[in-house]
């Protein structure tokens, strides 16, 4: 991506269908479906970030990618997770504002 104040990195990648792990130089984004389907399985079933970033984690390191920190997808994934789900809520409100 080419960065600057008139196109933020955060911007660029939601056009994309990516959401990233924080809103200023951003090291992980993550596919807004992808988001939409954990926010999903979450619902039915016990949430555990722990559990499913190692599960990804361990097969990302297969198909290749290695991570250099303990935890880091984790962090970053929980963050795209947290602030997805906030904004999706916000969202909500906004559009039953208007119906209602």
């Amino acid at each position: 991506l080419a960065v600057c104040q008139c196109r933020p990195a955060a911007t660029q990648l939601i056009q994309h269908g990516a959401f990233p792990c924080a809103l200023v130089w951003p090291s992980l984004a993550v596919s807004l479906d992808m988001l939409e389907f954990v926010a999903k399985l979450f619902v039915h079933v016990a949430p555990n970030e722990r559990a499913w970033a190692a599960t990804l984690e361990k097969y990302l390191n297969v198909c290749g990618y290695q991570f250099a920190a303990k935890d880091s997808l984790r962090c970053r994934f929980a963050n795209a997770l947290s602030h997805y789900q906030m904004l999706v809520h916000l969202i909500n409100i906004e559009i039953s504002k208007i119906v209602d």
